[in-house]
């Protein structure tokens, strides 16, 4: 079968689960949370600050914009991202170190196909399903925008925000992928990208905390910022392209280490 499709194949249901997670976490509090927030402004303010400063930042609360729907979007997204950084990592993980956990790695690479190719087919079928993933994701996003946000609608700033998803789930799968062909052994996908999503959060908790500027250098989740998408149009340039640089590398590496390495004895 080709490779291409045997992994959508595989893959198909765990994404839509984590996309329908997504969506209804997203619907869940742009639909639910959000009017609830402005119908209880005042009530909501005095709450939040009767907690520590730094317990808000962690959370990314900020409370100049929190009562709006780009920044209550903002708010959320840090959520979203947890979520979609373990599933992107985890689809990286699952497709690059499959042979290695079933022990079929010598037959994999000994038919008549280059590991070029393989490789190639491997990366499309991830980047297919974090595509489909993420068109259900915009298209909720920009739909709940419509029904929610007042006017004038900025639908090419809420498009780019919803899209800060796609970008920062792109950096984690080359991220799964990476760890999924270096890795000598990989015992649990679910456990491994797990951990690295709430890795990711925890670094962007810390730069909330601590708010060092070159803390973001290494914060996955703020290099798309999503407030920043909402209110000013674009991403921070440094940043953005800090996160494109670390995708490619990683990407590179891994194709390097994939197409030349050794067949581990099994």
């Amino acid at each position: 079968m080709n490779i291409y499709r045997f992994e959508l194949k595989r893959a198909w249901l765990g994404a839509m689960i984590w996309t329908l997670v997504l969506a209804g976490l997203l619907i869940g509090l742009m639909s639910g949370a959000l009017p609830a927030f402005m119908e209880s402004r005042a009530g909501v303010e005095n709450m939040l600050k009767s907690f520590p400063p730094a317990f808000a930042a962690a959370f990314g609360m900020q409370m100049n914009n929190l009562f709006s729907f780009g920044g209550f979007y903002a708010f959320g997204f840090l959520y979203y991202s947890l979520f979609g950084a373990i599933m992107a990592s985890g689809i990286g993980l699952d497709f690059f170190s499959r042979e290695k956990r079933e022990k079929c790695m010598d037959f994999l690479l000994t038919k008549p196909r280059g590991r070029s190719r393989i490789f190639a087919q491997k990366l499309l079928a991830a980047l297919t399903l974090l595509l489909l993933s993420n068109a259900v994701f915009i298209a909720s996003s920009l739909a709940l925008y419509r029904a929610y946000a007042p006017a004038p609608l900025m639908m090419g700033k809420a498009l780019l925000a919803a899209s800060s998803l796609l970008f920062t789930e792109l950096l984690f799968l080359f991220v799964g992928i990476c760890i999924g062909v270096f890795a000598k052994k990989v015992r649990s996908v679910s456990g491994s990208s797990t951990a690295i999503g709430f890795a990711g959060f925890l670094l962007s908790a810390l730069h909330s905390l601590l708010e060092e500027e070159k803390l973001r250098f290494i914060t996955p989740f703020k290099y798309f910022d999503a407030a920043r998408a909402f209110f000013e149009g674009s991403f921070e340039a440094k940043y953005a392209l800090t996160g494109v640089a670390i995708g490619l590398v990683l990407l590179a590496v891994s194709y390097a280490r994939y197409t030349r390495a050794d067949i581990p004895a099994l």
